[in-house]
């Protein structure tokens, strides 16, 4: 909180845990920072969920709806880089979602600050004097000022404590989990504006740092080969609505049934295999108890312990890599790693394949012959991966916001090949150039492209499939 997000240090000891527990039960009274973890994870999941994702789809679909840049009718646009062009909107989109309104009417850099920040989280968390990375500080201090400007603005002006519990979204603070993470921390007593503005920046930062550059990566993907394109498209004007949405602006904004999207084994595989392939975080647990064995190693108590989730999503004694006449090695791209077809038994992740029978598969009320005919169908499958495919963590520290950043990568896909016509511009000469993970955000999650991805870009001329 101090090195990367600018907790004053003197304010720091006030984010750590605090339990206020009865003698007579393990009933927790007063934990606030239990109460926190459940607000997230209430605001994250159910009817929260599928307003906050709704919410997204609305912001990002009008977003592209009133961009003047891309308005001019069949015309091709080039971009030097498809990730900057994902990062600003989608980052805009989420934020608005979450934040409300004013955090970005109040700060228009913001996007363009919390990229440059991000650049240089790695240089924060080791801890590297100021004098020393002078552009890291300056990008740090930037998000301060502006979370601090936005909480100025929303303490002047909302009636959060008036407030009611229907009411899920207000463009002040944005969405109901996020006032009520205002009201715990002043449960807490973090009352000191540049803390609170600390807590905030750290929240926003776990929340887009790692989608945003996963959403770039599942999309490049699918540009990158055309008969995936062709099937994602195909998917993706299934579920299409169209004018389900009508806004202010007077143009037709449709959202996706969420549900549906991302439920479709196909995309869902691609979800799965984007975040294998780009994710790489590094776990870190404290042993509570003496003695405690992990793989042949015995870690004493309260030492810390390190794991790569790297290490397991390349495992080839873990994962199906192929056969010899269709390899596809864990350091490419496999749109079907996570299909498994009842009527194959070499697919499916896994190397050594298990007891692949899908319980939802047999539904009580259909016929024996439709019943059985569903459960030959392909699926998607995370069977046996539980400790293996692991980019949110695990146990009780898994991600809260998990569905959400899920949804999110999904639909972000969806609305844009939904609205655009894309090309990526290869450069001339084989493969070596393509795009890879930067390396330099090893451990931090999701690892963004280490170089520009220049394309071009045209409203959607309604082929549903790209030219060829």
């Amino acid at each position: 909180m101090v090195n990367a997000f600018g907790c004053p240090k003197h304010l720091v000891d006030l984010f750590k845990p605090q339990q206020s527990r009865t003698k007579l039960s393990n009933q927790v009274e007063d934990d606030v920072e239990l109460l926190i973890h459940r607000a997230v994870k209430t605001g994250l999941s159910g009817a929260h969920l599928e307003a906050l994702t709704l919410r997204y789809q609305r912001c990002l679909t009008q977003a592209i709806a009133t961009e003047s840049i891309l308005s001019q009718g069949d015309s091709w646009i080039e971009f030097q880089d498809l990730n900057s062009f994902i990062e600003k909107r989608v980052f805009e989109a989420a934020v608005q979602s979450m934040f409300g309104t004013y955090m970005l009417s109040l700060n228009p850099t913001l996007a363009d600050d919390f990229w440059a920040f991000n650049r240089a989280i790695g240089t924060l968390f080791m801890g590297l004097p100021r004098w020393l990375s002078p552009a890291a500080y300056r990008a740090r201090d930037r998000m301060l000022q502006h979370i601090e400007r936005w909480q100025r603005h929303a303490e002047e002006h909302s009636e959060r404590d008036q407030l009611g519990d229907d009411i899920d979204w207000e463009p002040y603070y944005g969405s109901k989990f996020i006032r009520e993470r205002q009201r715990l921390l002043d449960k807490r007593g973090i009352l000191d504006p540049t803390a609170r503005a600390a807590e905030n920046f750290a929240f926003m930062w776990a929340t887009n740092s790692n989608s945003v550059p996963a959403a770039t990566w599942l999309l490049y993907e699918i540009l990158r080969d055309s008969q995936l394109q062709i099937r994602v498209r195909k998917i993706i004007s299934a579920h299409t609505p169209e004018g389900r949405l009508r806004e202010e602006t007077g143009k037709g904004v449709f959202a996706f049934d969420t549900s549906k999207l991302c439920s479709d084994p196909i995309l869902q595989s691609l979800y799965a295999e984007t975040l294998r392939l780009r994710v790489a975080v590094l776990v870190v647990r404290e042993p509570v108890r003496e003695n405690y064995s992990f793989r042949g190693w015995h870690i004493r108590k309260n030492e810390v312990l390190s794991v790569s989730t790297r290490t397991e999503a390349m495992n080839e004694d873990i994962w199906n890599t192929g056969s010899n006449e269709d390899p596809h090695p864990l350091d490419t791209m496999w749109a079907d790693r996570f299909i498994a077809d009842p009527n194959d038994p070499s697919s499916g992740p896994l190397h050594l394949p298990k007891n692949r029978k899908k319980k939802s598969t047999m539904p009580g009320n259909q016929s024996n012959g439709r019943a059985e005919a569903q459960a030959r169908e392909p699926y998607f499958s995370m069977d046996g991966l539980s400790a293996s495919w692991i980019p949110y963590g695990g146990g009780t520290s898994l991600c809260p916001g998990r569905h959400f950043a899920k949804q999110e990568i999904i639909t972000t896909a969806a609305i844009l090949l939904n609205a655009y016509d894309f090309e990526l511009i290869h450069p001339k000469g084989n493969g070596r150039d393509d795009p890879q993970v930067d390396m330099s955000c090893f451990g931090f999650g999701t690892m963004p492209p280490d170089r520009a991805i220049p394309f071009r870009i045209r409203r959607s001329q309604g082929k549903g499939t790209p030219d060829t």
